[in-house]
């Protein structure tokens, strides 16, 4: 017949245990928390900004539609975006703020509504751009804004090129 033997040097040992890792836990808990809310939020804007530029372009294949007071700066131009941010600060977007808690660290100057200060930071900003390469247009001093294909002179290559997907003054 086997006999269990009790031990009893153990006693104790567990709830040392539970102090040393329950705080380590924790703080494990709260870094992977704060990244997993700025991977949702990231996920969220790109869903949104792509629903609303297809709304804003509601089915146009004619995209960008031009605007006088802003394309007769551009001699060609043939892309159109929208992007995502919390606010403006001047004319540069600020994108939203997600906090990363990290443990034993001093260093709370930083704020999610202020520019960063420091080489490191307890933020994370997600930015999001979205958009298509549309129709091309151009621009002669005579004729005023034209669509490339179908202006005298302008060949489907323009309209092929990479460069027909970028803004040109």
């Amino acid at each position: 017949m086997i006999m269990a033997v009790k031990k009893n040097q153990q006693k104790g040992q567990a709830l040392v245990e539970l102090i040393i890792f329950l705080p380590l836990m924790f703080s494990l808990y709260g870094i992977i928390s704060g990244f997993a809310n700025a991977i949702n939020g990231s996920i969220n804007q790109q869903k949104i900004t792509r629903g609303y530029f297809y709304f804003r372009i509601q089915n146009n294949s004619m995209v960008p539609k031009t605007r006088p007071d802003i394309a007769l700066s551009w001699s060609k131009f043939g892309m159109h975006f929208i992007g995502w941010a919390d606010f403006l600060q001047g004319d540069d977007p600020v994108h939203p703020c997600y906090e990363i808690t990290i443990p034993l660290n001093a260093d709370s100057t930083d704020a999610c509504d202020q520019p960063y200060t420091n080489t490191s930071t307890q933020f994370i900003r997600v930015g999001t751009v979205y958009g298509v390469c549309g129709a091309t247009f151009g621009k002669t001093n005579n004729a005023g804004l034209f669509l490339i294909p179908d202006f005298p002179g302008s060949t489907f290559d323009q309209v092929l090129d990479v460069s027909s997907c970028t803004i040109s003054q």
